[in-house]
Protein backbone atom coordinates (compact mmCIF):
# COMPACT_ATOMS: atom_id res chain seq x y z
CA UNK A 1 0.00 0.00 0.00
CA UNK A 2 1.51 3.27 -0.92
CA UNK A 3 2.37 6.55 1.88
CA UNK A 4 -0.66 8.98 1.39
CA UNK A 5 1.03 12.37 2.41
CA UNK A 6 -1.75 14.94 3.23
CA UNK A 7 -1.81 18.00 0.67
CA UNK A 8 -0.33 20.26 3.08
CA UNK A 9 2.43 18.40 3.45
CA UNK A 10 3.37 17.01 -0.68
CA UNK A 11 6.03 20.41 -0.63
CA UNK A 12 8.26 19.20 1.90
CA UNK A 13 7.55 15.39 1.64
CA UNK A 14 9.01 15.66 -2.01
CA UNK A 15 12.05 18.35 -0.28
CA UNK A 16 13.19 15.26 1.75
CA UNK A 17 13.16 12.69 -1.19
CA UNK A 18 15.07 15.24 -3.36
CA UNK A 19 17.80 15.42 -0.37
CA UNK A 20 17.42 11.51 -0.18
CA UNK A 21 18.15 11.45 -3.90
CA UNK A 22 15.33 9.24 -4.12
CA UNK A 23 13.68 11.35 -7.15
CA UNK A 24 16.64 12.63 -9.89
CA UNK A 25 14.45 15.75 -11.26
CA UNK A 26 11.77 17.62 -9.31
CA UNK A 27 8.31 17.19 -10.42
CA UNK A 28 6.85 20.57 -12.95
CA UNK A 29 5.24 22.29 -10.09
CA UNK A 30 8.01 22.23 -7.20
CA UNK A 31 9.62 25.42 -8.40
CA UNK A 32 6.28 27.19 -8.12
CA UNK A 33 5.50 25.79 -4.34
CA UNK A 34 8.79 26.98 -3.68
CA UNK A 35 7.74 30.38 -4.34
CA UNK A 36 4.12 29.91 -2.49
CA UNK A 37 4.66 26.89 -0.17
CA UNK A 38 0.73 25.68 1.02
CA UNK A 39 -0.64 26.51 4.11
CA UNK A 40 -0.40 24.20 6.66
CA UNK A 41 -3.87 24.38 7.98
CA UNK A 42 -7.18 24.70 5.64
CA UNK A 43 -8.94 26.42 8.04
CA UNK A 44 -9.81 30.44 7.96
CA UNK A 45 -9.68 32.73 10.27
CA UNK A 46 -12.91 34.18 11.65
CA UNK A 47 -13.41 37.59 9.46
CA UNK A 48 -10.24 38.19 8.52
CA UNK A 49 -11.29 41.35 6.63
CA UNK A 50 -11.65 42.75 10.37
CA UNK A 51 -15.45 44.26 8.85
CA UNK A 52 -17.69 44.71 11.72
CA UNK A 53 -20.89 42.19 10.64
CA UNK A 54 -22.99 44.52 13.37
CA UNK A 55 -22.23 47.67 11.16
CA UNK A 56 -25.44 49.87 10.79
CA UNK A 57 -25.84 52.66 7.89
CA UNK A 58 -26.31 56.45 9.37
CA UNK A 59 -29.96 56.69 9.08
CA UNK A 60 -30.57 53.30 11.00
CA UNK A 61 -28.15 54.73 13.84
CA UNK A 62 -30.29 57.67 13.41
CA UNK A 63 -33.57 55.93 13.77
CA UNK A 64 -32.39 53.80 16.65
CA UNK A 65 -31.28 56.98 18.76
CA UNK A 66 -34.15 58.53 18.09
CA UNK A 67 -36.23 55.39 19.85
CA UNK A 68 -34.09 55.38 22.61
CA UNK A 69 -34.85 59.27 22.90
CA UNK A 70 -38.71 58.53 22.83
CA UNK A 71 -38.22 54.90 25.04
CA UNK A 72 -36.17 57.87 28.01
CA UNK A 73 -39.12 60.40 27.51
CA UNK A 74 -42.26 57.97 27.71
CA UNK A 75 -40.30 56.52 31.14
CA UNK A 76 -39.67 52.77 29.56
CA UNK A 77 -36.80 51.32 29.14
CA UNK A 78 -34.68 51.43 26.14
CA UNK A 79 -34.96 48.63 23.30
CA UNK A 80 -32.00 46.05 23.26
CA UNK A 81 -30.47 46.85 19.71
CA UNK A 82 -31.04 44.00 16.78
CA UNK A 83 -27.13 43.36 17.17
CA UNK A 84 -27.36 42.75 20.75
CA UNK A 85 -27.76 38.43 21.49
CA UNK A 86 -30.36 37.53 23.31
CA UNK A 87 -30.87 35.81 26.81
CA UNK A 88 -31.83 32.19 24.88
CA UNK A 89 -28.21 32.84 22.66
CA UNK A 90 -26.27 33.52 25.65
CA UNK A 91 -27.32 30.36 27.74
CA UNK A 92 -27.22 28.30 24.21
CA UNK A 93 -23.88 29.84 23.66
CA UNK A 94 -23.06 28.74 27.04
CA UNK A 95 -24.46 25.31 27.47
CA UNK A 96 -23.06 24.35 24.64
CA UNK A 97 -19.46 24.89 25.46
CA UNK A 98 -19.84 22.78 28.68
CA UNK A 99 -20.76 19.77 26.64
CA UNK A 100 -17.82 17.99 25.48
CA UNK A 101 -19.44 16.46 21.79
CA UNK A 102 -20.41 20.18 20.42
CA UNK A 103 -16.68 22.34 21.58
CA UNK A 104 -15.54 22.03 18.36
CA UNK A 105 -17.63 23.20 15.71
CA UNK A 106 -17.00 23.42 11.97
CA UNK A 107 -16.19 26.86 10.17
CA UNK A 108 -18.87 28.71 8.82
CA UNK A 109 -19.17 32.01 6.59
CA UNK A 110 -20.79 34.77 8.42
CA UNK A 111 -24.50 35.40 6.44
CA UNK A 112 -24.26 38.77 4.54
CA UNK A 113 -26.94 40.76 5.14
CA UNK A 114 -27.69 43.72 2.79
CA UNK A 115 -30.42 46.85 3.86
CA UNK A 116 -32.45 46.52 0.47
CA UNK A 117 -33.03 42.91 1.22
CA UNK A 118 -36.00 43.66 2.95
CA UNK A 119 -37.24 46.71 0.78
CA UNK A 120 -36.64 44.01 -2.57
CA UNK A 121 -38.76 41.14 -0.86
CA UNK A 122 -41.89 43.62 0.19
CA UNK A 123 -41.83 44.97 -3.13
CA UNK A 124 -42.13 41.73 -5.45
CA UNK A 125 -44.15 40.24 -2.74
CA UNK A 126 -46.66 43.13 -3.62
CA UNK A 127 -45.85 43.68 -7.43
CA UNK A 128 -45.00 39.97 -8.51
CA UNK A 129 -45.56 40.32 -12.12
CA UNK A 130 -42.45 42.33 -12.27
CA UNK A 131 -40.56 39.19 -12.19
CA UNK A 132 -41.85 38.59 -15.40
CA UNK A 133 -40.69 41.31 -17.32
CA UNK A 134 -38.42 40.51 -19.68
CA UNK A 135 -34.73 42.52 -18.92
CA UNK A 136 -31.43 42.69 -20.90
CA UNK A 137 -28.60 41.43 -18.72
CA UNK A 138 -25.70 42.44 -20.96
CA UNK A 139 -26.38 46.55 -20.86
CA UNK A 140 -23.68 48.33 -19.75
CA UNK A 141 -25.71 51.58 -18.83
CA UNK A 142 -28.13 49.80 -16.28
CA UNK A 143 -28.18 49.66 -12.38
CA UNK A 144 -24.62 48.64 -12.44
CA UNK A 145 -23.35 51.75 -13.62
CA UNK A 146 -26.15 54.01 -12.15
CA UNK A 147 -25.07 56.29 -8.78
CA UNK A 148 -27.23 58.75 -8.31
CA UNK A 149 -30.33 57.93 -6.90
CA UNK A 150 -32.27 61.36 -6.38
CA UNK A 151 -34.93 60.58 -8.92
CA UNK A 152 -36.65 57.39 -10.00
CA UNK A 153 -36.56 58.37 -13.88
CA UNK A 154 -32.81 60.25 -15.29
CA UNK A 155 -32.86 62.08 -17.88
CA UNK A 156 -31.81 60.02 -21.29
CA UNK A 157 -33.57 56.94 -19.94
CA UNK A 158 -36.31 55.46 -21.47
CA UNK A 159 -39.76 54.73 -19.01
CA UNK A 160 -39.18 51.14 -20.81
CA UNK A 161 -36.13 50.99 -18.77
CA UNK A 162 -37.44 51.44 -15.53
CA UNK A 163 -37.46 47.99 -13.17
CA UNK A 164 -38.49 47.04 -9.60
CA UNK A 165 -34.73 47.44 -8.60
CA UNK A 166 -34.80 51.19 -9.15
CA UNK A 167 -37.50 51.51 -6.91
CA UNK A 168 -35.77 50.07 -4.62
CA UNK A 169 -32.84 51.69 -4.72
CA UNK A 170 -34.94 54.99 -4.43
CA UNK A 171 -36.28 53.97 -1.84
CA UNK A 172 -33.44 53.59 0.13
CA UNK A 173 -31.85 56.91 -1.10
CA UNK A 174 -34.90 58.41 0.30
CA UNK A 175 -34.57 56.48 3.63
CA UNK A 176 -31.02 57.95 3.85
CA UNK A 177 -32.86 61.35 4.15
CA UNK A 178 -34.63 61.27 6.93
CA UNK A 179 -37.96 59.20 5.73
CA UNK A 180 -39.55 56.52 7.06
CA UNK A 181 -39.88 52.91 5.22
CA UNK A 182 -43.48 53.25 4.46
CA UNK A 183 -43.22 57.41 3.92
CA UNK A 184 -40.35 55.95 1.27
CA UNK A 185 -42.20 53.22 -0.08
CA UNK A 186 -45.10 54.93 -0.68
CA UNK A 187 -43.27 57.69 -3.10
CA UNK A 188 -41.11 55.69 -4.84
CA UNK A 189 -44.44 52.92 -5.88
CA UNK A 190 -46.22 56.52 -6.47
CA UNK A 191 -43.73 57.52 -9.10
CA UNK A 192 -43.50 54.33 -10.58
CA UNK A 193 -47.47 53.86 -10.88
CA UNK A 194 -47.04 57.21 -12.96
CA UNK A 195 -44.40 56.32 -15.01
CA UNK A 196 -46.17 52.41 -15.44
CA UNK A 197 -49.59 54.18 -16.71
CA UNK A 198 -47.62 56.77 -19.00
CA UNK A 199 -46.13 53.73 -20.46
CA UNK A 200 -48.75 51.91 -20.82
CA UNK A 201 -50.90 55.24 -22.78
CA UNK A 202 -47.99 55.92 -25.01
CA UNK A 203 -48.27 52.39 -26.07
CA UNK A 204 -51.97 52.48 -26.39
CA UNK A 205 -51.62 55.68 -29.13
CA UNK A 206 -48.77 54.27 -30.94
CA UNK A 207 -50.95 51.54 -31.66
CA UNK A 208 -53.83 53.58 -32.41
CA UNK A 209 -51.93 55.52 -34.70
CA UNK A 210 -50.92 52.75 -36.40
CA UNK A 211 -54.50 51.10 -37.13
CA UNK A 212 -54.88 54.72 -38.82
CA UNK A 213 -52.28 54.41 -40.86
CA UNK A 214 -53.74 51.43 -41.95
CA UNK A 215 -51.44 48.90 -40.39
CA UNK A 216 -53.64 45.59 -39.59
CA UNK A 217 -52.76 43.99 -36.34
CA UNK A 218 -51.24 40.49 -35.88
CA UNK A 219 -53.34 37.75 -35.07
CA UNK A 220 -52.40 35.65 -31.63
CA UNK A 221 -50.95 32.25 -31.23
CA UNK A 222 -54.52 31.44 -30.56
CA UNK A 223 -56.31 33.10 -33.61
CA UNK A 224 -53.69 30.95 -35.56
CA UNK A 225 -54.60 27.62 -34.14
CA UNK A 226 -57.88 28.12 -34.37
CA UNK A 227 -58.09 28.91 -38.11
CA UNK A 228 -55.95 26.06 -38.94
CA UNK A 229 -58.25 24.27 -36.98
CA UNK A 230 -60.84 25.15 -38.85
CA UNK A 231 -59.22 24.56 -42.35
CA UNK A 232 -58.61 21.18 -41.37
CA UNK A 233 -62.30 20.30 -40.76
CA UNK A 234 -63.68 21.39 -44.03
CA UNK A 235 -60.61 19.72 -45.64
CA UNK A 236 -61.81 16.96 -43.82
CA UNK A 237 -65.58 17.57 -44.30
CA UNK A 238 -64.57 17.55 -48.33
CA UNK A 239 -62.62 14.40 -48.22
CA UNK A 240 -64.96 12.69 -46.68
CA UNK A 241 -67.62 14.06 -49.19
CA UNK A 242 -65.86 11.95 -51.81
CA UNK A 243 -66.62 8.24 -50.53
Amino acid sequence: MAFKSPPAKVHSYVTKLLKANLIKNPPVWYPAASLAPPSPTFLRERDPSGANPHAQLPFERDAEIKMEEEALAAGKPAPAPASAPSTAQKELTRSSRSQKHLRWKTERPQKIVYPEDKLRRRFYEDHPWELRRPRCLIETSGDGTRRNWTSLLQPGRSIADLTGEDVIQYQLYLMSTGKSEREAYHIATEEFYLHRAQEETEARVAKAQAMAFGLKPRRSFVMNGLKREEAALREAERNAAKF
